[in-house]
């Protein structure tokens, strides 16, 4: 889905979720990202907006957490890049 040359890019993107100081930043930066993939990988960017429910859903938990979350998150994803 993502080419490999994009990997970094779209991960860079993805982590700046997790760097939002509060629950409003997080889905103002989520939409962000979905306008800006959608030129760029729109098949990527579909993926993640169907997937808009759930990545963000870590900012309805205490922010202490968010980091640990965040980066099981990420662990994921670059796991389920690498299976297809």
């Amino acid at each position: 889905m993502t080419p490999k040359s994009s990997w970094g890019w779209v991960k860079t993107l993805l982590h700046s979720v997790y760097a939002q100081p509060d629950a409003e930043s997080v889905h103002a930066q989520f939409g962000r990202i979905l306008d800006a993939l959608d030129d760029k990988l729109p098949a990527v960017a579909e993926h993640l907006e169907a997937a808009q429910a759930d990545i963000p859903a870590f900012a309805t938990f205490p922010q202490e957490i968010w980091r640990q979350m965040g980066r099981y998150r990420i662990a994921l994803i670059n796991t389920d890049e690498t299976n297809t």
